[in-house]
């Protein structure tokens, strides 16, 4: 899989990191018009990462373990200081304009940065700050169809030896074992679980109108969005909604995190502009 090598510094103590991102101000910052998509530059001309991969909980949801991640990865950066040297490797943005990217600190590797970039491999891989956060538990899985299967099956691999050793939030985690909403709900209350999950449901529940609507009303709603993955097991296309089971005001994951493949921003623009150049609406 092609990325851009982009050197620079990390700067933990810019913005607001957590425990799957971090500002960056990069050595030199037109390499990012090679990248897909739009890049945000914040003040003094740094720009918020995404990290690739993994998913941490947020800061509104239960306690320790979002904090826990943030720790660890600005730790795993090197400490919580400005001008930390690293590098990411990139491919595209997303909606957000944030480079979707592999962090890495120390020095960087021979690179060949022409064209599209070079191949990321598996023990290169290994060495991110993303494959580390995730072998120890603190982030979950979150994969994308732009992430090529061979990276995406050592992230498995990786994942799996967390779950297995009860890691920091595969202690906890209830995914899919399933657990209870309240309602009104109290999503701080809520056990560790898939953060896109838990995403959806504080968009729904924040919804003055929808505080008190079952969990059967907020799988209605999620149906009608845009998030679609694929299914590794079953190879089948779906929408989010149609991987949650729910049985009164419990909800469960059919799929665990590592089986879904959730379609991105990138392809949806890429069709979103086929469609724009067509003849059809020329």
């Amino acid at each position: 899989m092609p990325f851009l090598l982009i050197r620079g510094t990390f700067e933990p103590t810019s913005g607001v990191p957590d425990g799957d991102s971090v500002r960056f101000q990069a050595e030199n910052d037109t390499l990012f018009d090679k990248l897909e998509g739009r890049i945000e530059f914040k003040s003094g001309g740094q720009v918020q990462l995404r990290y690739e991969g993994i998913d941490a909980l947020e800061k509104a949801a239960i306690q320790p373990f979002s904090s826990n991640a943030t720790k660890r990865n600005i730790e795993l950066l090197g400490g919580e200081q400005s001008g930390l040297p690293g590098y990411i490797l990139s491919s595209h943005a997303d909606g957000n304009g944030r480079p979707v990217c592999f962090v890495f600190t120390g020095a960087p590797p021979d690179w060949d940065n022409t064209a599209r970039g070079d191949e990321l491999q598996a023990d290169l891989l290994r060495q991110s700050v993303n494959y580390k956060l995730l072998q120890e538990g603190y982030v979950y899985p979150m994969f994308y169809e732009t992430l090529y299967k061979e990276l995406r099956d050592e992230m498995v691999a990786a994942t799996k030896e967390a779950r297995a050793a009860n890691r920091e939030t595969w202690a906890g985690d209830r995914s899919t074992e399933g657990f209870e909403v309240n309602i009104p709900p109290d999503l701080s209350a809520l056990p560790p679980i898939f953060p896109k999950l838990w995403r959806r449901l504080q968009s729904f529940y924040q919804r003055r109108s929808n505080r008190n609507k079952g969990i059967e009303a907020f799988v209605r709603e999620l149906s009608r969005g845009k998030d679609r993955l694929f299914t590794i097991p079953d190879q089948r296309w779906i929408k989010f909604s149609t991987a949650l089971e729910v049985d009164g005001n419990n909800i469960k994951m059919l799929y665990k995190p590592e089986e879904m493949v959730f379609e991105s921003d990138v392809r949806l623009e890429r069709l979103a502009a086929s469609i724009a150049t067509s003849s059809i609406f020329a």
